[in-house]
């Protein structure tokens, strides 16, 4: 009988799960684009700020002093970002977790997830209908 999964307990556990997530991301051609500017030497400068960004979701560290939506927002003036980006985005996101970690911060991790997905794609059109003005 397989092990029981534990739960998000620490910042080594948001590790875990920001790599594995970004494994699946980088190996998908539909997303891995969107991340051209982060691959190679910015990597792991990349994942200390996700784990900042989760730590601070998670367990309300307050690591994380950047901001997110000014930095997804250019990505969509980039790449024009769609329902389908976030979808797959959320999908790779909600299987990453399930495949690691069960427990009250995974349900958390997932639920903020979606949220996060929901406000950017709000903002985005808001975004794009101003730019139409």
């Amino acid at each position: 009988m397989p092990a029981e999964k534990g739960d998000i307990q620490n910042r080594q556990d948001i590790d875990l799960l920001v790599r594995a997530f970004y494994n699946r991301l980088l190996h998908d051609d539909r997303m891995a684009y969107l991340f051209e500017n982060v691959k190679g030497d910015h990597l792991e400068e990349h994942f200390d700020i996700l784990c900042d960004f989760w730590e601070s979701v998670l367990f309300l560290t307050g690591q994380y002093k950047r901001n997110t939506m000014l930095k997804h927002l250019s990505l969509h003036d980039q790449h024009g970002l769609t329902a389908k980006h976030f979808n797959l985005w959320l999908d790779y996101f909600n299987e990453t977790v399930d495949s690691l970690f069960q427990g009250n911060k995974s349900k958390l991790a997932k639920e903020r997830a979606h949220s996060i997905a929901v406000i950017m794609q709000m903002k985005i059109k808001e975004m794009d209908a101003l730019d139409k003005t």
